[in-house]
C-alpha cells in the first residue's frame, strides 16, 4: 500500500489499470454489470415521468382508456425492468465467483512462476500476501466494478434528474400579483435555489472527502494489526502446532498478543465512527436545509398555479433523486479512489518480471547418461546480502559418480545444490554441463536431469500416488515400485484406499479425512517421489534427518543400489551414511577444504572431516 502511494499514480491511471485487469479475468462480467446498472438506474424514472403524466391526465379528466393504457405501460415497464435486474443479479453472482476464483488462481500461478531467487525475498513474499489480502478489501475486485458502474449510474441519474426538473427553473410570465408571486416567478428565485444546491454539493463533497480519509486511516490500522490478530488467532486452532501449544501452555501468551492487536483495531474503528458522525452531521444538516427549501419552492409555485399537480410530483421526485445521487457520486468516488490504493499491490505483483536468463539450447538426450557437471571458480551471495556463502568453488562431478557433501550447518552445502539446479545463478564463475554454461540451456529441459529431495521437502494433501508422481496422472505400477524401493509400501498398503488414500488433515474431500503420517514416513514418500521421476542425476539434501541412524543407513543403502548407474549426490550430517560414496567433499565456511574417499579423509588427523568423524563415531561404531 505504501508502495502504491509512493508511485503517486493518478485516479484515472489506476482506474484504467484495475478495470483492464478485472476484464481480463472474465470478459462477460463488466458488460453484464453495465446492463444491470443501466436497468436499475432507469427504474426510478419510470414512475417519475409516467406517474406524473397519469396524475395530470386524471386532473384534466382525460379519456379513461388513455389513462389505463398509460398505467399499463408504467406497470409493465416496471415489471420488465425488475425481471431484467433479477436475471442480471443472478448472472452477476456467478460472474463474481468466477472473478474471485481466477484472481486467487492468478496470484498463486504468478507466485509459482517467479524465479526462485525472486520468490525467496521477503519483499516478494510480503507483496504476495498484500495482493491476496488487499484485493479482498472493501468488497474485492467485483465490488470495485459494481461501485464503478454505480458511479456512472449515479451520474446518469443526476443528469436525468436535472432534465426532469428543467421546467422548474424556467421563469414564468407574470399572471398574478404580489411580491411573493413576483419573486417566485422571477429568475432570482431559481438562481437562489441553484446556489443552495451548489452549496449543498460543496459541503457534501468536503464531508465525503473527510469521511474517506477517516475510513482510510482506520483501514491502515486494520491492515497492520489485522495480520497480527489473525496470525495469533489461527495459531489456536492450527493442528500441527496444537501439541506445542498444549504441552507448553502457550494459550495465554497467544491470546494476549492476539487480543492486543484486536484492541488496536477496535480502538481505530470506534474513533472512526466518532469522527465520522461529527463530519456526517454537517452533511445531513446541509441536505435537510436544501430539502426544506425545495419543498417550499415547489409548494409555493403549485399554490400560485405556476406548475401542475403532476409536475409537483415529478419535481419533488427529481430533486430528491438529484440530492441523494450527488451524495452517492462523491461517496463512490472516494471509495473507488481508496480501493485503487489497495488494488495497486495486485498490479505490482503482476508486473514483477523474472530476471533469470532462460536459455534456448536443448539438452542433449543421452541414453548412456553421460553428463558431466563442473563448478568453475563459483562464488555466490544471496540478494540483499553481501556475505559470500560460496567462495571460489571449483569441482567436477562425473557420470555415475556417487558424491557425498558434508560440513557444518551454514557451510554452503544446500546453496551448492541450489546453484547446481539453477534455482540461483552464480555471482561469479559458472556452472557447466558437458562444458557449456548451464544458463544457455533451456531451463525446463535442464531441470529434468535432476531428481531431488530437499531437506525442507513438502508432502501435499493429495493422494499417496499423486504425491509420488507429483501430478494427477500417473503409472500405478511405477508408483508401487517406487514406494517399495523407498520402504514405505507396506504402510501405504494398510491404508484404507491404498495408494489412493489422501494424506494430511489440512484438506478434506467430502467424508474422507486425510491420513496423518509420521515424519519418517513423509520422508520415505518424498524419496519415492525422487525415485519415480527416474532422472539421470539424483540428489538427496539431508532428507533423512527425521530418521534414526539405522533407518537412515537403510535408506542410503537402498538408494545406492537403485541409483547404481546414475550420478548421485548425498548431503548428510552423518558421515557414516556416506562411506559407500566414491568421493566425499567437505565444505567449511563456503569453501571446499577437503575431498577424497572416507579412508583418505579420516586419515588426515586434525582436519575438518576427521574432527567431525571423531565427534560422531561413538554413535555409529
Amino acid at each position: 500500500m505504501q508502495t502504491a502511494m509512493k508511485k503517486n499514480k493518478s485516479f484515472f491511471q489506476c482506474f484504467r489499470k484495475n478495470i483492464g485487469n478485472i476484464h481480463s479475468l472474465y470478459h462477460p462480467f463488466i458488460p453484464i454489470t453495465v446492463l444491470y446498472t443501466l436497468t436499475k438506474r432507469a427504474q426510478p424514472f419510470i414512475p417519475m415521468i409516467l406517474g406524473a403524466r397519469i396524475v395530470d391526465m386524471l386532473v384534466t379528466g382525460a379519456d379513461r382508456d388513455a389513462i389505463l393504457t398509460a398505467a399499463f405501460i408504467m406497470v409493465g415497464s416496471q415489471m420488465l425492468a425488475a425481471l431484467i435486474c433479477s436475471a442480471m443479479l443472478k448472472l452477476l453472482d456467478m460472474c463474481w465467483q468466477i472473478v474471485e476464483h481466477r484472481k486467487s488462481r492468478d496470484i498463486g500461478f504468478k507466485a509459482m512462476k517467479l524465479d526462485y531467487d525472486i520468490l525467496e525475498r521477503n519483499s516478494t513474499l510480503e507483496l504476495i500476501a498484500q495482493a491476496d489480502d488487499n484485493t479482498d478489501k472493501m468488497g474485492g475486485m467485483c465490488e470495485y466494478v459494481l461501485k464503478t458502474m454505480d458511479l456512472f449510474g449515479a451520474m446518469f441519474s443526476c443528469i436525468g434528474a436535472v432534465a426532469a426538473m428543467a421546467g422548474l427553473f424556467i421563469a414564468m410570465p407574470h399572471q398574478g400579483t404580489g411580491v411573493v408571486y413576483g419573486f417566485f416567478a422571477s429568475p432570482v428565485s431559481y438562481y437562489l435555489l441553484l446556489g443552495m444546491l451548489v452549496l449543498t454539493i460543496y459541503i457534501g463533497s468536503m464531508c465525503e472527502a473527510k469521511q474517506g480519509r477517516i475510513r482510510y486511516n482506520c483501514d491502515q490500522v486494520e491492515v497492520r494489526s489485522g495480520r497480527v490478530y489473525w496470525f495469533f488467532l489461527n495459531l489456536i486452532s492450527d493442528y500441527p502446532r496444537g501439541k506445542d501449544i498444549r504441552i507448553f501452555k502457550m494459550f495465554d501468551v497467544i491470546y494476549k498478543k492476539g487480543m492486543a492487536a484486536r484492541d488496536d483495531i477496535e480502538s481505530a474503528q470506534k474513533q472512526a465512527i466518532r469522527d465520522g458522525m461529527k463530519v456526517g452531521v454537517w452533511s445531513v444538516f446541509a441536505q435537510n436545509i436544501f430539502t426544506v427549501a425545495v419543498y417550499a419552492y415547489v409548494g409555493i409555485k403549485a399554490i400560485y398555479g405556476m406548475i401542475t399537480i403532476g409536475e409537483v410530483t415529478r419535481y419533488i421526485s427529481a430533486i430528491t433523486l438529484l440530492q441523494t445521487q450527488i451524495g452517492v457520486v462523491f461517496s463512490l468516488f472516494i471509495n473507488i479512489h481508496t480501493q485503487n490504493i489497495y488494488l495497486e499491490s495486485y498490479n505490482e505483483l503482476m508486473e514483477v518480471r523474472n530476471q533469470k536468463y532462460d536459455g534456448t539450447l536443448p539438452v542433449e538426450k543421452r541414453f548412456d547418461n553421460e553428463y558431466e557437471l563442473e563448478f568453475r571458480n563459483v562464488s555466490f551471495h544471496y540478494p540483499n546480502n553481501d556475505r559470500m556463502v560460496l567462495k571460489n568453488v571449483s569441482f567436477c562431478l562425473k557420470t555415475g559418480q556417487k558424491l557425498a557433501i558434508v560440513g557444518a550447518n551454514g557451510a554452503g552445502k544446500t546453496t551448492f545444490i541450489k546453484l547446481l539446479c539453477r534455482l540461483y545463478d552464480p555471482t561469479e564463475g559458472a556452472v557447466l554441463l558437458n562444458g557449456i554454461d548451464i544458463r544457455k540451456y533451456d531451463y525446463d529441459e535442464y531441470i529434468r536431469l535432476f531428481s531431488i529431495v530437499f531437506q525442507d521437502y513438502r508432502i501435499f494433501s493429495f493422494s499417496v500416488a499423486e504425491n509420488v508422481a507429483a501430478g494427477p496422472v500417473f503409472d500405478r505400477e511405477r508408483v508401487v515400485k517406487s514406494l517399495q524401493d523407498a520402504g514405505i509400501y507396506e504402510r501405504v498398503l494398510n491404508m484404507k484406499n491404498g495408494i489412493d488414500s489422501r494424506l494430511l488433515k489440512d484438506q478434506q474431500d467430502g467424508d474422507e479425512e486425510g491420513i496423518e503420517i509420521s515424519g519418517g514416513e513423509k520422508q520415505r514418500i518424498a524419496l519415492a517421489r525422487a525415485l519415480y521421476r527416474n532422472a539421470p542425476m539424483v540428489i538427496l539434501d539431508e532428507p533423512t534427518s527425521a530418521l534414526d541412524p539405522i533407518a537412515e543407513q537403510d535408506i542410503y543403502t537402498r538408494f545406492n543400489e537403485m541409483v547404481a548407474e546414475k550420478t548421485a549426490v548425498f548431503i548428510s550430517h552423518r558421515m557414516s551414511s556416506c562411506r559407500f560414496c566414491d568421493e566425499i567433499v567437505v565444505f567449511d565456511e563456503g569453501e571446499i577444504v577437503q575431498n577424497g574417499t572416507h579412508e583418505e579423509l579420516v586419515a588426515q588427523k586434525g582436519s575438518v572431516y576427521h574432527r567431525m568423524w571423531e565427534a560422531q563415531a561413538q554413535y555409529y561404531v
